[in-house]
């Protein structure tokens, strides 16, 4: 359990707490490249507690502001996108990609250029990567280096990444995808739907299987590994070695045939979460049907593909006749599993009332890394985890059998994956 205090730091986000502060320092998904269009509406984009705008102007490159007018405070939602700039219907202040106020036409004609010039605008760097557009909110003049992951990296057509925005804290979203307990319970009900799911009917079978894993850690400059391990008997074991890249990131694990399975879970405030589904192919396109494993009964809206989740007015849809079958009666998705279980919890948890056993060890350790890592930012130290960009490319997850006697920190999932796909 967590103290009451210590769960409101980790929980926390807006622009006065220290969590939100901390995060702001680092490169985070803020919406899809695609929802953007030069000289089309802009985007309202809510993150770690404030609202925002994101745009494409004429040229094709992408701005990023507070939402409200540096003038009177209007929304540039409801601005016009013409000639690489945002002009605010209510007097007219044009605000430019680069994120300057170069027209304000209710001025004094002799004057209006001066006192353009000295005006400040909310501007945020924005880079666009994976599919998605970055924006880092912090107070450094010079951002942190870029991440580079592996599917920043891909041509268009091997990265999928959409957006669900869910009613729960951000912190309940990493748990989630960190929980690897779980797995062979809450979505054993997969196993009998005698079609593909996101996760392999192998997979799924050995995790059903082999309910308690075995947990082991290993701390890295970038977050940490995690070794869920499921003993098989015959000096071999099954081994889904999950890769968590701090504070956002978490990939999951998979076989060698399957494609590679990225989340980012990103605070959009206190009590809502935006989750980033990312699925990528390092070799080959990603095909549609590949595709609808991983979103089958979703909305259909990248932007928010979990849109027709429901809530708890009806129970999240949840089909009781169908439990004999299927094991939690919510057999659209594994990623809709998730977050139902999740708003079932509350849109913010209080952990000082929980009863956490061995399955929950690794839950243990992210609290004390985020607690430590936000406590070391407050008394002025660096944000951490930004010092291992250079280790990004080469970060993947891994679901395989090795033997027993192997140190699974030795398996380089980058390296195995490419000599089991030459066998």
């Amino acid at each position: 359990m967590l103290k009451v205090e210590d769960n409101e730091l980790l929980t926390r986000v807006g622009p006065r707490a220290p969590m939100g502060r901390m995060l702001r320092e680092y490169w985070m998904p803020a919406c899809r490249s695609a929802s953007l269009v030069a000289d089309g509406a802009p985007q309202r984009v809510r993150l770690v507690g404030e609202n925002f705008v994101a745009w494409r102007g004429t040229d094709g490159r992408v701005g990023f502001i507070y939402e409200a007018c540096p003038h009177r405070g209007a929304s540039m939602a409801l601005a016009r996108n013409e000639h690489n700039g945002l002009r605010c219907i209510f007097h007219g202040w044009k605000l430019s990609v680069d994120g300057k106020v170069v027209e304000c036409p209710a001025e004094p004609a002799d004057t209006r250029d001066a006192f353009a010039a000295r005006l400040k605008v909310g501007h945020f760097p924005a880079r666009e990567a994976g599919g998605m557009v970055w924006v880092y909110l912090g107070k450094q003049a010079e951002p942190p280096p870029f991440p580079e992951f592996e599917f920043n990296n891909l041509p268009d057509s091997h990265v999928c990444a959409r957006r669900a925005l869910v009613h729960y804290n951000w912190l309940q979203g990493l748990e989630a995808h960190i929980d690897a307990s779980h797995v062979g319970i809450l979505h054993s009900g997969f196993l009998n739907a005698g079609k593909p799911t996101a996760i392999s009917a192998r997979d799924l079978g050995l995790a059903a299987a082999h309910k308690a894993p075995r947990t082991e850690m290993h701390v890295t400059n970038y977050g940490l590994r995690e070794g869920a391990l499921r003993d098989l008997g015959d000096g071999k074991t099954y081994a889904r070695i999950r890769e968590l890249v701090l504070p956002f990131f978490t990939f999951i694990p998979h076989a060698v045939d399957e494609p590679c399975s990225g989340r980012a879970t990103v605070p959009v405030d206190d009590e809502w979460d935006a989750e980033w589904y990312i699925m990528y192919d390092t070799q080959k396109p990603l095909t549609p049907e590949t595709i609808e494993l991983l979103f089958a009964g979703s909305s259909g809206d990248p932007d928010n593909f979990a849109s027709n989740l429901g809530g708890p007015e009806n129970l999240w849809h949840q089909d009781r006749g169908s439990m004999d079958r299927h094991f939690s009666g919510f057999p659209r998705s594994v990623p809709f599993e998730d977050f139902i279980i999740q708003e079932s919890m509350g849109a913010l948890v209080d952990r000082s009332g929980e009863q956490l056993g061995r399955a929950d060890v690794i839950l243990v350790q992210v609290r004390r890394m985020l607690l430590d890592a936000v406590r070391d930012f407050e008394a002025g130290k660096p944000a951490p985890w930004n010092i291992a960009r250079e280790q990004y490319p080469n970060i993947r997850a891994i679901a395989t059998t090795i033997p027993t006697a192997m140190n699974w920190t030795e398996l380089n999932a980058v390296e195995t994956f490419r000599e089991q796909a030459a066998e």
